[in-house]
């Protein structure tokens, strides 16, 4: 008898356990579901070199394809950067409502004039790739002052893919509470490779950027995906085009 009533003990604490499991289960599924309702969101990053001399020339180059892109079906806005000290390299960070209209802005005029003037001015080969959302929050508005922007491009070797996920999701809900944060998207590829992704965020001024840089959180996500990384770390900044 006191085997029976241990056996049973242990079964209902089990069961109590799977119970329990299941509902907090249920509650991070809900709570992934609502911060994230547009699953089906591609994220286009673009990145670009021009001969030194042709930074000019890039920047209104990348201003006729913004005008463009924004008037294609399912465009969602199009950030243009360039980068901080090295004016000749860009980036275009862009939001699309589906892999549909991702896939169709390829082939619209915008995109084919874009990689046609590029090839007379380009310093290094055009890349182009398409993401999906890990964890994107909402962008908050500019006020007055020097934003600065940092993308941040990760390839981690396969078995590491998860951890940096999770990793990169803590750095970005912390990062989104700081001062001066403007907005902290990770995503993350569509097509092979899957272990890259990029992180791209905002902050108001160089100063809150430092801010950051040094915060706990950023220093223990760097600790955290070092060992884990199949290429060098490498975090760059960029100024918004207006």
């Amino acid at each position: 008898m006191t085997f029976t009533r241990n056996h049973r003990s242990v079964r209902l604490q089990f069961v109590r356990y799977l119970l329990g499991l299941a509902v907090l289960l249920a509650i991070n599924a809900k709570s992934a579901a609502q911060a994230q309702p547009d699953s089906g969101t591609i994220y286009g990053v673009m990145a670009l070199d021009v001969a030194p001399g042709a930074a000019n020339q890039g920047v209104a180059l990348l201003r006729q394809y913004r005008e463009g892109a924004l008037k294609q079906p399912g465009n969602m806005g199009v950030t243009l950067l360039q980068e901080f000290d090295w004016p000749n390299r860009f980036i275009v960070y862009e939001a699309w409502r589906d892999q549909a209209a991702f896939d169709a802005n390829e082939k619209a005029a915008p995109s084919g004039e874009l990689a046609g003037k590029l090839k007379a001015m380009s310093a290094a080969p055009f890349d182009r790739r398409d993401y999906q959302v890990i964890s994107v929050g909402p962008a908050r508005p500019t006020a007055a002052g020097d934003v600065i922007y940092m993308q941040l491009h990760l390839d981690v070797f396969p078995p590491g893919i998860d951890p940096t996920v999770a990793a990169a999701k803590v750095v970005a809900e912390a990062a989104r509470q700081g001062e001066g944060n403007l907005r902290y998207d990770i995503v993350k590829s569509v097509k092979p490779p899957l272990s890259h992704m990029t992180l791209i965020a905002a902050w108001q001024s160089r100063k809150a950027f430092d801010a950051y840089e040094d915060s706990a959180y950023a220093r223990q996500f760097r600790d955290v995906v070092g060992p884990l990384l199949g290429s060098p770390y490498d975090d760059r900044l960029y100024v918004p085009i207006n």
